[in-house]
């Protein structure tokens, strides 16, 4: 799952999404058609399911990095970033108690002071024990580059955002019974893993587009090629 720096993040994880369909594939031809063995293979399926969050995890992180990286190298002034970023990056200087500190934010050292933002931000909503929500999703977004409610763009034929939000929190709730019990909460089925593939692939779409076209109007420059739902991920 590692990637080079600043490569497409949605091509990214299309490719990890391939490694989780490969799971898919292993339990087909682990069971076949032969009676009784299906109930052996369902470790599979877990293991999907944690890769499969896995996968959206990286992708988030990858997607955030990237564009932070474009946003800063592409603006002159840090009067081009939005007030939510600015006052967010700003404030643990205020908050510190030493005057002085705000003298970071002379010559060039504010782009310093963003970079330093952005560390803060990534330990806080996409740690080890933070799994990108929705909510997190939200807040990392519009801390970092000021993108207010991006889950708001997780819409598609028959998917509302709220719909989005709630499979994608189903899903990570999940992911954490398996991981941190062991037994997952229900039995987890391989039409289960196909569609939250499914779900993560148009979730991930959307979040790229979204955030793509924030780029385009902040910095006059498409960052990346916009992005359309692909069923078959090996295509």
């Amino acid at each position: 799952m590692g990637r080079r720096p600043h490569i497409y993040p949605h091509l990214n994880l299309w490719k990890n999404l391939g490694d989780v369909d490969r799971l898919i594939e292993i339990h087909e031809k682990t069971t076949g058609k032969k009676p009784g063995r299906k109930h052996k293979v369902e470790v599979l399926n877990k293991s999907a399911i944690v890769l499969l969050v896995a996968c959206w995890e990286a992708f988030i992180e990858d997607l955030a990095e990237d564009a932070f990286s474009i946003l800063l190298s592409r603006i002159k002034v840090h009067g081009a970033l939005p007030n939510k970023v600015l006052a967010d990056a700003v404030k643990p200087l205020k908050d510190s108690g030493n005057p002085t500190d705000l003298w970071k934010l002379a010559g060039s050292g504010w782009k310093d002071v963003l970079r330093s933002h952005q560390s803060s931000l990534f330990e806080r909503y996409t740690g080890k024990l933070n799994t990108p929500r929705p909510a997190q999703v939200d807040q990392l977004y519009e801390s970092l580059l000021g993108v207010k409610r991006l889950s708001s763009n997780w819409r598609w034929p028959r998917a509302t955002p709220d719909k989005a939000r709630q499979r994608l929190s189903d899903l990570i709730e999940l992911r954490g019974s398996i991981a941190h019990r062991v037994a997952a909460s229900r039995k987890v089925l391989k039409n289960d893993v196909r569609g939250s593939i499914d779900l993560i692939n148009h979730i991930a779409v959307e979040t790229s587009n979204a955030v793509r076209n924030f780029l385009l109007r902040v910095t006059g420059k498409e960052p990346w090629p916009e992005f359309t739902y692909k069923k078959e991920l090996t295509s």
